[in-house]
Formats: C-alpha cells, structure tokens, sequence
C-alpha cells in the first residue's frame, strides 16, 4: 500500500520525516510493502498559490493511496487559519472520515476516546453581518443528522467490544443544547442495546471533564461530539504528559481509508530548532500499523519510542537531553536491536 505523506508546517516538518525511517525499516522486517509519496501541502504553497488541497487530490488519495500521515497546520503569516481548514477539513469531509480515534494512554490503561469528525459545530454552517468594517453578528450552526449519528455510534460501540471493553460513556450536552444533545442520547441508547456486553452511561460535558481530571481510572470508552471530543482529547493529553504524546486516527469505516496524526499544533516558537518531541507522530505512525492489521510492527514501534521517552535521549519536554532526531535516532538503535 502505499501512504501520502503530508509534513504540513512548523514543527510538522520535522518530526513527520524523522519518524519515517522507523515506518520503512517496520515495512521492510516484516515484509509489509508500505510505501510513501511526500506532499507540500501547507501555508508555503497556500502563501505561494492560494491552494490548500489542491484540485483533484481528494480523488487521487482515494484512487491511489490508503491512507494520510499528516503533520501540524497553522503559520503565523496566515492568521486566520485558512489553508489549515482548507485542507485539514478537507480532508475529513472529503474522505468522509467521520470517525476520529484519540487514545489516552494512562498508567491505569488506555481510555479509548472516539469523535465525530465531520459535523456539528465544526459543519461550516452559519455566517457573519458586518457593519464599518466590524461584525456584529456571528452565527455558528452545530448540525447534526441522525445518520452520521447512528453511523458513527454504531462503529465505535463495536471496536469497544472488539478491544475489550466493558464500559462506555456519551459524553452530551443535552440540558443546554437540548436538540443536537437529545439526538445523540437517543442513537446511543437504541444502538447501545445491540451491545449487551457493554454497559452504558451518560454524562454532561463539563462534568465528565471534572471527572476525568480528578479521576479518570473508571473509563473504558468515550463517545463525543465533534467539538467536546476536540476538547476533551486535549484533557486527555495533558493528563498523559502533554500534546506532544498525543496521536490520533481519522477513519472512514466504510472505505477503510484513514488518516493519521499528532494532535499537537504547529508549535512556530520552537520551529526550526530541532527540540519539538517526535512521540506523538511515531505514535500516529503505531495507530497506522494497527489499523491496517500490522499488530506485531506496531506493539514493536511502540515500545522503541515508550522506552526511549524515559531516557536521555528524550526532549527536554520529557525530561531527556535529545532533540528530534536524536529521540528518532534512539528509536532507530532499539528497532535493529529487536528485529
């Protein structure tokens, strides 16, 4: 198979190619065939042609490749984001990759948190009125339609089981945004009854996050709307160590088709300096391997980059005395020691 590659801006420009020798010497031990095309797909070709994605690519991925390994978007020449939601959102609602998979990996165990990745506020519904210059009104619509609801419940509810799990929680708002809220509780209550193994439970947003900060060991899996799935995964990473140890997976079940990525931004005041902690991108890459069947690749990717973040040649964020390429470095050592 083969995988577009998409390093994005600041900080994504590193680690995104530091972790892709890990990728290929997996691929090559155990007889993979993985391979990779490279895009410049970012804020230098958006200030250069006013393209974000550019004309055909949405075809040509879903032709031509199985998946997106995709780093940070954002550039403080562009301030109002608008080549990242070109074509980070793009690529969600052009692959339809409604399902957005953040583990939080904790000392307890991993807290599966799962998405939605292509509705809700985030639908690009809604407009602005100016007056002199000014905006006086704003509107942002959060739409949701029952099948994407269903849809994505549905699958999330049987990768819980499939991983073992025993308990789910749907994470709402219902008492204060009562229509797009009594939806999701009503989809989660009906497909939660084709799922006698799991047992269900529903909280309010801002409860769930006081929760999962002062204890998070009773969660298994998490259900979420696109923006309170957006912001709880950023809890998550905070409660793991930081952005930087954060990965995830967009998927689109039906075609298979996926797209991987560290949550962290683009980080611009460390760009360029070689410091910015790879773990979360190989970590993406370890979420690829698994999504595609590579179990034994991805465990053994896993546990290079978990045991060189407890070392020396860790970031300075984790403690280590090493920058991206000497964490990668370290990786690359532990690899051909164990293959």
């Amino acid at each position: 198979m083969r995988i577009a590659v998409v390093p994005g801006d600041g900080i994504g420009q590193e680690v995104i190619p530091a972790t892709l020798p890990a990728l290929t010497a997996l691929s090559e031990a155990f007889g993979l065939g993985i391979d990779y095309d490279v895009f410049d797909w970012g804020a230098d070709q958006w200030l250069a042609t006013g393209t974000g994605l550019p004309p055909g690519a949405i075809d040509r991925l879903a032709r031509d490749y199985g998946a997106v390994f995709l780093g940070a978007l954002g550039d403080p020449r562009i301030p109002d984001m608008a080549h990242g939601r070109d074509i980070l959102l793009g690529l969600r609602k052009g692959l339809d990759l409604y399902v957005n998979h953040r583990p939080i990996v904790l000392e307890h165990g991993v807290i599966d948190l799962y998405r939605e990745n292509t509705q809700g506020l985030y639908a690009g519904v809604g407009g602005s009125i100016t007056r002199s210059g000014t905006v006086t009104v704003a509107i942002d619509e959060c739409v949701y339609t029952r099948e994407t609801v269903e849809r994505f419940v549905r699958f999330c509810l049987a990768r819980l089981r499939r991983r073992g799990h025993r308990k789910v929680t749907l994470v709402h708002k219902s008492n204060a945004v009562p229509n797009t809220g009594t939806l999701w509780q009503d989809v989660f209550r009906r497909e939660l009854e084709a799922f006698p193994e799991l047992t269900g439970s529903e909280e309010y947003v801002d409860s769930f996050c006081y929760h999962l900060v002062r204890d998070p060991t009773p969660y298994e899996g998490v259900l979420a709307s696109n923006l309170f799935g957006d912001i709880i995964s950023d809890i998550g990473a905070a409660l793991m160590g930081g952005l930087g140890l954060a990965a995830s997976a967009s998927i689109c079940p039906e075609s298979d088709f996926a797209l991987f990525e560290p949550v962290h931004g683009s980080a611009p005041d460390i760009a360029g300096k070689g410091t910015a902690n790879p773990y979360a991108a190989a970590m993406s890459l370890g979420l690829l391997l698994d999504h595609f069947g590579h179990a034994d690749a991805a465990a053994l990717l896993r546990s290079c980059v978990t045991e060189t973040a407890g070392g020396e040649a860790a970031t300075p964020d984790l403690g280590g005395k090493g920058g991206t390429q000497q964490f990668m470095d370290q990786v690359m050592t532990l690899l051909e020691q164990k293959l």
